[in-house]
C-alpha cells in the first residue's frame, strides 16, 4: 500500500484532494519499530506524530504503582498528534506490541512548512483535529456523569 492510500485512511486527514495528500506523503518517513519497543514515553515532550502503518501499538499511562492500557491502535490511526499543535508534554506513553510496527513520522516543522505552502492542508487538517479533541472532550465528560 502507498503512502498516500495509507493516508486516504487517516480520519486526520479526511478531506483532503489525492494531490494534497500526495503532499503530505512527501514530508513522511518510514520508522520500523521493534516488538514491545517505547514510541513515546508520557511526561517528555515531542516535535513529532506517528501513524500506523503496519502492526500496532499500545497507548498507556504510567501510574505510581503500575501501567494502565488505554487503547491498542491499528493500521492508519495516528500517535501523538497533539504535537502538530504545540510540543507540550506527552499526555501518554505508546510501544509497539508482540510483531512491532512500521510507523510513518511527520515532524512537526515539516508540517508547519506544508501548511505554509498550502494552506488548504493546514486547514482541513487542524479543523479535522479540532473535531477530533472536540469529541473527545464530549465523551470525557459524558463519561464523568
Amino acid at each position: 500500500m502507498s503512502i498516500a492510500n495509507l493516508l486516504k485512511r487517516v480520519q486526520l486527514f479526511a478531506n483532503l484532494k489525492a494531490d494534497e495528500l500526495d503532499q503530505l506523503a512527501a514530508i513522511c518517513q518510514e520508522k520500523s519499530i521493534g516488538a514491545g519497543e517505547v514510541i513515546i514515553r508520557q511526561n517528555t515532550t515531542g516535535n513529532e506524530m506517528y501513524i500506523v502503518a503496519e502492526g500496532s501499538a499500545e497507548v498507556f499511562i504510567q501510574g505510581v504503582d503500575d501501567a494502565r492500557s488505554l487503547v491498542v491502535l491499528g493500521k492508519g490511526q495516528v500517535i501523538g498528534e497533539m504535537a502538530l499543535i504545540d510540543q507540550g508534554y506527552r499526555s501518554a506513553s505508546v510501544r509497539t506490541t508482540r510483531e512491532g510496527a512500521t510507523l510513518y513520522l511527520i515532524e512537526s516543522e515539516a508540517f508547519y512548512q506544508l501548511c505554509e505552502a498550502n494552506n488548504h492542508i493546514g486547514f482541513i487538517v487542524m479543523r479535522n483535529l479540532a473535531i477530533d479533541i472536540a469529541f473527545k472532550l464530549r465523551h470525557r465528560n459524558l463519561a464523568e456523569l
